[in-house]
This record gives structure tokens, sequence and C-alpha cells, in this order.
């Protein structure tokens, strides 16, 4: 059995890119809310407790070929 720790736990979820608040830089676990617009579009609200900082993001992925 392996320990992980908060840094390796970190660094696995940077994989698909940091999540940091824009106001502060404080790092972000994961959005508040998702609504799913369709199979390719996703929208994200989030709120830092550091700073009670509030936005939404939106990804939307390509048409599979």
């Amino acid at each position: 059995m392996a320990l992980y720790t908060e840094k390796s736990a970190r660094s696995r979820l940077f994989a698909y890119g940091p999540n940091n608040c824009p106001q502060c830089n404080e790092w972000l676990l994961a959005p508040d809310w998702s609504e799913y617009f369709s199979e390719r579009c996703v929208r994200h609200t989030w709120s830092c407790d550091a700073c009670g900082y509030e936005f939404e993001t939106a990804v939307c992925f390509p048409k599979a070929a």
C-alpha cells in the first residue's frame, strides 16, 4: 500500500491544467456546479474559499472525427 501526500495528489490533478483562482491564485479543487449544454460543452461555476471570488468557465470539445 502506498501513502500519497497532498502534493502528489495535486500534481496528478494538474495533468489536466491548474485550477487557480484568477483573483488570488489560490488552488481550487473542483467547481461548485457544472451544467452540461450538450455532449461536447459544459459550463462550470467556481468560488474561491480564500477570497470569495466567483467566476464561470466553459469547456467545449471538438466533434469526434
